[in-house]
């Protein structure tokens, strides 16, 4: 249970660090929003499970689909479709921070030149990526409509939190040769060392649980090398890139979107 908590809750996602370019005087408000929610939202969640333990036996946890539903059906029996209905209305705040991320994420990816152009264009007037949201949102609709839920987030929690590793692999090596680089946010190295072996961890123990799933996973995300081949490093003939200037430029006109 803890662990469907750290993969659900919207927080261990660090949303807004994708984005420090958009956010008003981040690295004076992030520490802050750190120190103050993830003790805040840990605190909800063993109260939570804690209240779950109390309640319901043992056999009610393992044998109930929904633990939340069975809980609110035994303390608040006139009105038990309340806890659905928060939980409902708390999935609005994750799809709200994927959302956020996600389009950037494109965003960032079309102005270094690893996707189409047209990805890279906002809003004329609210400043939003629009082409990147709407291949989001395409993308998310495919991916619900051909694949169980369940099994995409078996393929991709161990390859997320693998890469989440390699990051903060990433952090050490430069902390270590450029340790006189400024940097306006510094935590003790033990922290993401820490860290770091909690990822590690989570890889080992869900490969070892689900080795079918990881490699699945694993091949996806293989699958990006041969696209990155065609569709950065190989030279496009004249008639391919024509295409995309015109492509960009009817998008720029249905979307309202220019640079």
């Amino acid at each position: 249970m803890s662990c469907l908590c750290l993969h659900a809750s919207p927080l261990f996602d660090s949303y807004i660090i994708y984005r420090t370019d958009s956010a008003i005087l981040f690295f004076r408000n992030l520490p802050k929003a750190i120190c103050l929610a993830v003790p805040m939202v840990t605190l909800v969640y063993v109260l939570v499970n804690a209240a779950y333990f109390i309640v319901l036996t043992k056999s009610e946890m393992l044998s109930s689909f929904a633990v939340a539903v069975l809980f609110s059906s035994k303390t608040m029996p006139l009105v038990p479709w309340l806890v659905p209905l928060f939980v409902s209305l708390s999935c609005f705040g994750s799809i709200n921070g994927i959302l956020f991320t996600s389009s950037r994420l494109f965003e960032a990816g079309a102005q270094n030149g690893h996707l189409p152009s047209v990805l890279a264009l906002r809003h004329v007037h609210k400043h939003t990526p629009a082409p990147a949201l709407v291949i989001t949102g395409l993308l998310a609709g495919i991916m619900v409509v051909l694949a169980d839920v369940n099994t995409l987030i078996e393929y991709m929690s161990q390859v997320l939190w693998f890469f989440v590793a390699l990051s903060v692999i990433g952090m050490l090596v430069l902390r270590w040769k450029q340790p006189h680089v400024p940097r306006p946010i510094r935590v003790p190295l033990v922290v993401p060392i820490t860290f770091l072996v909690v990822c590690l961890s989570i890889v080992v123990i869900g490969a070892w649980a689900m080795p079918w799933q990881t490699a699945m996973g694993l091949l996806i995300t293989l699958s990006g090398i041969p696209v990155y081949f065609i569709g950065v490093v190989w030279t496009k003939p004249l008639w391919m890139r024509r295409f995309e200037v015109s492509l960009t430029k009817r998008l720029q006109c249905i979307l309202l979107v220019g640079e």
